[in-house]
C-alpha cells in the first residue's frame, strides 16, 4: 500500500513537471514570435517612443492582442514590481502568475539590466516582491536602442563579472552570466537566489534602433 502511494505521488509530480515545462515552452515560443512581430512593427511605424515604460505599454497591448487565443492574460505593471505577469484565463482571484517577464532598456548610463534597486537580474536573485519566488523559470526582455547584440552581451557579462569580483550581500558567480541559447531565446542564464532555490532566465532582445 505504501509503495503504491509513493509511486502515485512520484507519478503525479512527474506529470505536473512535464505539464509545467510544456506550458513554459509554449510561452517561450509565443514570446519569441510576438517580439519579432513587435520589433518589425515598431521599426515600420517609427513611433516617437523612447522611455522604457512607454515601450513596455505598447508591448503589453501587442501581447494581449496576440494571446487572445492562447487562454493567457497579460498583467502589465508599469510602476511597481515585475513588468509582465502571465495568468491562465479565466483568472482566479489572488492567483499567482504562471510566468513573469521583466523588460529593461539597455543603457550605457546605468546597469539596471543587472543590478541597482531597479536591477532586473538582481531583483530575481533577491526574490523581491512579485519577482517569481514561486517560479523556477522566467524571462527578461532587453530593448536595444543603441549599439547591437554583440556589444550588449559583452557589456552585461562585464557588469556581472564586476559583481562577482565585488563584496556583495548576495552570491554572484559565472552561472549568472548570459550564454547563447540555441533554442528559443537569445540567451539563457541561471541564478542562485537568496532562498538558494535557483531560477533560470530566458533573455529576449529586440532591436528598436
Amino acid at each position: 500500500m505504501l509503495r503504491e502511494q509513493l509511486n502515485t505521488t512520484v507519478q503525479t509530480k512527474r506529470e505536473f513537471s512535464i505539464q509545467e515545462n510544456s506550458t513554459v515552452q509554449r510561452i517561450l515560443v509565443f514570446l519569441k514570435s510576438s517580439l519579432i512581430e513587435f520589433e518589425n512593427e515598431f521599426k515600420t511605424a517609427q513611433p516617437h517612443i523612447h522611455r522604457e515604460d512607454d515601450i513596455s505599454g505598447q508591448l503589453a497591448l501587442h501581447f494581449q492582442a496576440k494571446a487572445k487565443n492562447m487562454n493567457w492574460l497579460f498583467d502589465f505593471n508599469p510602476k511597481v514590481g515585475v513588468d509582465f505577469g502571465i495568468h491562465i484565463s479565466p483568472m482566479q482571484l489572488g492567483a499567482k502568475p504562471i510566468f513573469i517577464v521583466e523588460a529593461k532598456r539597455l543603457s550605457k548610463s546605468h546597469k539596471d539590466y543587472v543590478k541597482n534597486p531597479n536591477g532586473g537580474i538582481e531583483r530575481f536573485k533577491r526574490e523581491q516582491d512579485g519577482f517569481g519566488k514561486h517560479l523556477m523559470q522566467s524571462a527578461m526582455i532587453g530593448y536595444i536602442q543603441q549599439e547591437n547584440r554583440v556589444y550588449w552581451e559583452s557589456k552585461i557579462n562585464g557588469w556581472i563579472e564586476e559583481q562577482i569580483e565585488s563584496e556583495t550581500d548576495i552570491v554572484w558567480s559565472s552561472e549568472d552570466k548570459l550564454n547563447h541559447n540555441q533554442q528559443v531565446s537569445d540567451f539563457i542564464s541561471n541564478h542562485q537566489r537568496v532562498s538558494e532555490k535557483p531560477i533560470k532566465l530566458y533573455h529576449f532582445w529586440i532591436n528598436l534602433n
